[in-house]
């Protein structure tokens, strides 16, 4: 089962240095930039792909690999825009695309990601360049086209990864990669082998620190670029350490060493945070310091489940932070209500939404975050639902639709994988009950319209009674159903009384089930 606040896959990130590409670049009409703008050209963007962990080098898959395979569609580029809002560019595919990018700051920092490696691969570009994007073994390689720039600031990443790392996953890759990849190491616990890869990640992290020293010595990274990747490395340090394995055998073994060999936490000056903020390092410096040392709350629904720590405190004491200017409380408070929009019930999701909109000086992103997740607490007393011809209806109205039936119901998404996989069974059983009178009605939850259409054709499901949900986010209906997880499967007897709130899967019981209650 997946919980309902389903998560992606942590992905890791690098570049190759541009004049590795053996492909003629491709004459272009550069649009015409003004000072405060950033023009981005993209040419012939991956499209989505699936990356094979098992491979040996970075960027190139082997095709014939068994290993753990994850699509990577985020193959774009996040930034920071004038109005200090996270936007990602992402280009379209195996054509030529460009974005004007409005900026005040000094430096505007493009982050990409992908599977190769853990420090976010990043290129840092003044206001008024013209950046050009090409991709070798799907990965980007940046050049600057108005001005000269040295290729080890600009593709950084590349050349850090060829010289210290010859090209393979780094001991920072592993410490999150390492228990899905097949290793012959001995080490049998998840555990033992996070803190086994903290351990060489601390000594990669000190080769590349003398690494960057002698670039900065050797003048070939200038004084900020020197600095900027520094912070970066430290954060990318302070990072793993917020894994429950490494900070548990921090704690033992630095109580063991003493005050004053403890490593001391990364930090930074919170005063400047203004022209901070354009780092994604700093950004996450400002999401690990305000976790508060929060205890986990931990969920278990029978094969799913997660750890989280409770927003609403976090929410309420980043308010309450006097550290924290009003720039960093902007993106603090958004970030913060998303764990309470994924865990919490919709009386606290509507009472930290006011919150938000009390406290919040950016009206632009207020409305936007509105829109992606439709917290339009109004209607929280309904489910409301679209049928594939955009036909609305609310739950109460479809189950009256259904009156002299029983009714199979089936909670599912296109992204999930188990609900995916019992489609074949749930057809198999319509068919045998189809003389009972039994209705399958399938709902979509916390799904995207184009990708459940594709999903309904594709599992066969598509003639029977389909509906997608509009306000998951704020019904209180889902929460009245006990509806934590999916797949969730209800029952109603033909009468509408729900009969079994927690039905079996498809296969594993559940045509046994609704023929023990026809008999009864």
């Amino acid at each position: 089962m997946f919980n309902k606040s389903f998560f992606s896959i942590i992905v890791f990130t690098i570049t190759v240095f541009l004049s590795s590409c053996k492909k003629e670049l491709p004459i272009l009409d550069t649009p015409l930039i003004k000072p405060n703008q950033v023009v981005l050209i993209s040419i012939d963007a991956p499209a989505e792909y699936v990356h094979l962990m098992a491979q040996d080098s970075v960027g190139k898959s082997v095709k014939d690999s068994s290993g753990p395979r994850a699509i990577h569609p985020n193959r774009g580029f996040s930034y920071l825009d004038h109005m200090n809002n996270e936007k990602l560019w992402i280009p379209k595919p195996n054509t030529n695309d460009t974005l004007i990018v409005e900026t005040y700051s000094e430096f505007l920092e493009l982050a990409t990601q992908n599977f190769f490696t853990s420090i976010k691969e990043t290129f840092l570009v003044k206001k008024g360049d013209t950046v050009l994007f090409t991709y070798n073994h799907l990965i980007p390689e940046a050049k600057i086209t108005n001005r000269t720039v040295n290729d080890w600031e600009l593709n950084y990443n590349k050349h850090r990864l060829a010289e210290l790392f010859d090209n393979k996953y780094t001991s920072h890759s592993l410490i999150l990669l390492g228990n899905m990849l097949a290793h012959d190491d001995g080490i049998a616990s998840f555990d033992e082998r996070s803190v086994h890869y903290y351990q060489l990640a601390k000594i990669d992290f000190d080769r590349e620190m003398a690494y960057l020293d002698s670039l900065y010595q050797s003048n070939i990274l200038s004084d900020e670029h020197y600095k900027y990747r520094k912070d970066a490395l430290d954060m990318l340090m302070e990072t793993h350490k917020t894994m429950k394995p490494i900070a548990d055998w921090l704690k033992v073994n630095q109580s063991l060493l003493g005050d004053d060999q403890m490593e001391p936490p990364v930090s930074f000056d919170l005063y400047k945070t203004d022209s901070l903020m354009t780092f994604s390092f700093f950004r996450d410096y400002l999401d690990q310091i305000t976790k508060y040392d929060l205890n986990l709350i931990t969920e278990n629904h029978g094969g799913s489940g997660g750890s989280y720590i409770d927003s609403r405190i976090r929410f309420d004491s980043i308010l309450a932070d006097n550290r924290l200017n009003q720039t960093a409380k902007n993106h603090l408070l958004f970030k913060t209500y998303e764990g309470i929009g994924q865990n919490f019930k919709v009386k606290d999701k509507e009472n930290y939404f006011k919150k938000l909109q009390q406290n919040t000086t950016n009206p632009e992103k207020l409305n936007a975050f509105q829109k992606k997740y439709k917290l339009d607490f109004s209607k929280s007393n309904t489910l409301i639902l679209t049928n594939i011809q955009s036909d609305t209806t609310t739950y109460s109205n479809m189950l009256k639709k259904n009156l002299g039936k029983w009714l199979y119901i089936d909670f599912w998404a296109s992204w999930c994988r188990p609900c995916r996989e019992n489609m074949p069974a749930s057809i198999t059983m319509k068919k045998r009950l189809a003389n009972k009178n039994v209705e399958f009605i399938y709902i979509s939850s916390y799904d995207k319209k184009e990708l459940w259409g594709k999903a309904m054709e594709k599992d066969g499901i598509i003639d029977s009674q389909n509906y997608f949900i509009e306000n998951g986010n704020v019904s209180k209906v889902i929460e009245e159903l006990g509806i934590e997880t999916i797949p969730h499967y209800l029952i109603y007897n033909p009468e509408g009384k729900l009969v079994n709130r927690y039905a079996d899967r498809p296969g594993q019981g559940a045509e046994e089930q609704l023929l023990g209650l026809m008999e009864n």
